[in-house]
């Protein structure tokens, strides 16, 4: 691909060459929606995330750079959209947190990663129950790892923050080679192949449901692992402040 470097200025060219960018990702979300939600009101947010692309793009960005970061910023702006149309998308996210959180807090206490039963007794639910919260924060798409949130030294702003932060895939990579096998698996067909929740329940031979619950709790686990090292981190910098 070209790595002449884009243009910063925003024309009507830059909005006709992303178009099919913007479709692509709206398409791609639609499908996990609602039937009330319309795809021309999720290209009509992408398109916002766009503009944001296109105002903050420097000259030295390449195409592929550029095309990366947009969609970063596009879907980004999709997902905003529905978490606004959704109220029950805070109760979702508050819910995504406690279940990461238990996990952390597991790991630390037992020294191993906690198995799924402990998890659920940790949050005080029945297994079923807690099996069912996985689902029900995984439509309302609150388990994802957004890359901002992931703390690194030196974050700047704009397209720096996506591009300038290689310790992030680092570090997500290896809370990924901590994950058990089988949840590796998971991750491996839906992000790798591009399986669907379905492919990956028959390949495992559960569920589509119950595959949507592991890819869920790949993903907590991820997040409670990252969570852990930032904790463990800060305790080792105040150690190092008291001498």
């Amino acid at each position: 691909m070209s790595a002449t470097p884009l243009k910063k200025d925003m024309t009507r060219a830059d909005y006709e060459r992303y178009l099919p960018l913007v479709r692509r990702i709206a398409m791609k979300l639609v499908r996990r929606m609602p039937r009330e939600v319309s795809i021309d009101d999720l290209i009509g947010a992408g398109w916002l995330g766009l503009v944001e692309a296109l105002r903050r793009r420097t000259v030295e960005m390449n195409e592929e750079e550029f095309t990366a970061y947009a969609s970063h910023r596009v879907r980004g702006a999709i997902l905003d959209h529905l978490r606004a149309l959704d109220p029950m998308s805070r109760k979702m996210r508050g819910a995504s947190r406690k279940i990461a959180e238990s996990i952390k807090v597991l790991a630390l206490r037992l020294g191993r990663p906690p198995e799924e039963g402990e998890i659920a007794a940790e949050m005080g639910l029945p297994l079923p129950e807690y099996q069912e919260l996985l689902s029900d924060v995984s439509r309302a798409d609150c388990a994802r790892i957004d890359i901002t949130e992931v703390n690194t030294p030196d974050a700047g702003e704009g397209p720096e923050l996506f591009f300038g932060r290689r310790e992030v895939v680092d570090r997500i990579a290896s809370a990924v080679d901590a994950l058990p096998e089988r949840l590796r698996l998971v991750l491996g067909l839906h992000y790798q192949e591009d399986a669907s929740l379905r492919e990956i329940g028959e390949v495992l031979g559960v569920t589509e449901s119950r595959a949507c619950q592991l890819h869920s709790e790949a993903i907590h686990r991820i997040r409670a692992h990252i969570a852990a090292e930032d904790e463990s981190k800060v305790s080792v910098q105040r150690i190092r402040g008291r001498k």
